[in-house]
């Protein structure tokens, strides 16, 4: 061991053997910063030990009218536990002996000291000195960290449970027992498979392997209490290991989650009431609005007749009321349409055909359409559209229908000589279409439920302005069946602005677009997970050129993984990953099947034309609707919360 620097005092009332051992320390210990004391009388070391403090002590086994042992004990009631060194003339071993049980480190010879024998002897006490102090330091530390330990476990209000490799119990904290019912002596005394449930044991000890295998895990298990009924608990449990990476024991903090689990199944069948309602709600609607279409028809067909003056001649009065009955046929006919596709919507059999769309020249057939309507109410009709505007991937009918609602809306609330702007304008990889006017504007509050299904702006309409309430929550849905999103900005008496955006089309539109509509279907359950596979871009880059064995492999390994009939995958190859789909799954156990996706691609290496490919990054699974609500949302939380195991 180096000592930078050594502080000796050396006890002695002889001037030449204080000279002599000076000599030798500063001899042995050439190139260390030594301070050394001397005091020759037991006045003269009480007054040293008062002004300093010193690592090791030299003491005469004389000292005028004391012995060295009284010195010793007279340093020692300082609490000073620097180590000593008895030196003396004579060679009694009884001395010795007496010496060392009264705490000297050693007991030296005047006539046969050297060199050599008295710094190897400082040197041994100072190693074992300070090797002393750091022990003691540690102890005092572990035993500090082993009350906070203590004190947190037997705080928290979850269990707390250590096992060993053999999964055998080594510790757990009082609200493990509280929550099993047991005592500590029988948790421990008892096999931890006995206090799980018998239909949970072969997976709980597969997530104990897997947690020794890969570090940490989440799962869900049932407890089985002493004299109560199962427990729904998750475990967040982690492996413990030692200073070579080995596990050695698995730690876990346990959750009771009956309750939870208890309201869940109350909300599981809550939802299914109301779907049952609503679906009779659906039908219902469905079924009226086909009844009322062909009578309607019928009606409009009977009123256009006599419109045109085919059944004969009619007065300025009978005009009137046909005209009246024209513009309600019409009204009825647009509600009957509207509740046909709201039915389609939640059936989820409204189709959408996207495809290469020029957005500009749709636009301009649209505004043609309602130029004379404009005329008639005295408004503006005004149409920007960006040079170069880039084709969109949307349904042309469908955006059609966007684009006639807002339309219809904005030149229903504008009054005359005011003015409706249509206008478009590309930003990077979506196009947004604005139908601006200049009417009453909307309220905050309006703003806020202006999509909403039948809602009706209050204190702007008038008995004269009326509609069904569905249009903007129909284009609403339409615009994001496209993966699009529709947004009003207004002011009272500002007028209002309704913005919309669709994709620029390209390959990663028709990805997402691909991503959306094979969600939707799911998105009338309960819930549903997504776990995304991001891989290296040369994984998907070559899969139209030959060999394409890697992409293939790619898609089987996935298909592999997920197991379920259920399960499903949606490729992005634009993006370089891969989505799959757990209808009815939650984040928490879609962690599973993460960890078999992980698990396969770390056992089934992948290469392209004989370049291996990196293992896919694997993003913490996300859920439907607690992370979002579109496919859009959920892979922007998804990427926003990687993790690779």
């Amino acid at each position: 061991m180096f000592f930078a620097s050594i502080k000796i005092l050396i006890v002695d009332d002889n001037p030449d053997d204080v000279f002599i051992a000076t000599r030798y320390i500063k001899k042995g210990f050439s190139g260390v910063a030594l301070a050394i004391d001397d005091a020759g009388s037991f006045s003269a070391l009480e007054t040293r030990l008062d002004v300093s403090t010193y690592d090791l002590f030299l003491i005469d086994y004389h000292l005028g009218a004391y012995t060295g042992l009284e010195v010793m004990k007279k340093i020692r009631t300082r609490g000073i536990q620097s180590p000593m060194i008895l030196l003396t003339g004579q060679g009694d071993e009884v001395v010795a002996v007496t010496a060392m049980k009264e705490g000297a480190w050693d007991y030296l010879k005047k006539k046969t000291l050297s060199v050599d024998v008295l710094c190897n002897t400082i040197r041994h006490a100072m190693e074992f000195s300070r090797a002393e102090v750091l022990r003691k330091k540690t102890e005092k530390s572990l035993k500090e960290s082993e009350e906070k330990y203590r004190t947190m476990i037997n705080t928290t209000t979850e269990g707390f449970w250590l096992l060993d490799l053999n999964f055998k119990t080594l510790d757990l904290n009082e609200s493990l027992c509280k929550m099993l019912q047991y005592t500590r002596k029988e948790i421990l005394s008892s096999p931890v498979e006995t206090l799980i449930t018998e239909e949970k044991r072969v997976a709980f000890k597969g997530a104990l392997e897997s947690i020794i295998a890969r570090g940490e895990k989440v799962f869900e298990t049932i407890l089985k209490p002493k004299n109560a009924p199962s427990i729904h608990a998750i475990f967040n449990a982690t492996s413990i290991r030692n200073r070579m990476g080995v596990p050695v024991k698995i730690f876990a903090f346990v959750t009771d989650i009956s309750k939870m689990k208890e309201a869940e199944e109350v909300l599981k069948k809550s939802n299914k009431a109301l779907k049952v309602i609503d679906q009779m709600k659906s039908d219902f609607l469905s079924y009226a609005s086909h009844e009322l279409r062909t009578p309607l028809t019928s009606i409009r067909n009977a009123v256009a007749i006599l419109e045109k003056g085919k059944a004969g001649p009619f007065n300025e009065t009978q005009e009137r009321f046909i005209k009246i009955a024209s513009r309600n046929i019409d009204r009825l006919a647009n509600l009957v349409n509207d509740v046909l596709d709201l039915s389609k919507m939640e059936a989820g059999k409204l189709e959408i055909r996207p495809s290469e769309l020029a957005l500009g020249a749709l636009m301009k057939n649209v505004t043609a359409l309602f130029q004379s309507q404009a005329l008639e109410r005295g408004t503006r009709f005004e149409l920007e559209i960006a040079q170069n505007l880039p084709a969109v991937y949307a349904d042309s009918d469908r955006i059609e229908q966007v684009l006639c609602n807002l339309l219809s809306n904005a030149l229903k609330f504008t009054p005359k000589g005011g003015r409706v702007l249509v206008s478009a304008q590309a930003e990077r990889e979506w196009v947004t279409v604005c139908v601006s006017d200049t009417g009453p504007g909307l309220s905050p509050e309006d703003q806020t439920r202006v999509f909403d299904r039948f809602y009706q702006v209050g204190d702007v309409l008038n008995k004269s302005i009326q509609g069904t309430g569905l249009g903007l929550s129909i284009a609403k849905e339409l615009v994001e069946r496209h993966g699009g999103t529709i947004s009003v900005v207004s002011e009272p008496r500002q007028g209002c602005c309704f913005f919309f955006s669709l994709p620029v089309c390209s390959e990663r539109a028709i990805d997402m677009a691909t991503l959306e509509n094979a969600i939707r279907p799911y998105k009338k359950g309960s819930m549903f997970s997504l776990v995304l596979l991001v891989f290296d871009p040369e994984t998907f880059s070559k899969r139209d050129s030959p060999p394409s064995e890697s992409y293939d492999h790619v898609l089987d390994l996935v298909l592999k993984a997920l197991q379920r009939d259920s399960d499903l995958f949606i490729a992005q190859p634009s993006f370089a990953r891969i989505a799959c789909l757990l209808p009815g799954t939650s984040s928490l156990n879609a962690v599973t099947v993460k960890e078999r996706l992980t698990q396969y691609f770390s056992l089934s290496p992948l290469s392209i034309q004989d370049i291996k490919i990196p293992i896919p990054i694997m993003m913490n699974p996300v859920s439907y609707p607690q992370d979002g609500e579109t496919g859009k949302e959920l892979i922007e939380k998804a990427l926003l919360t990687v993790a690779q195991y």
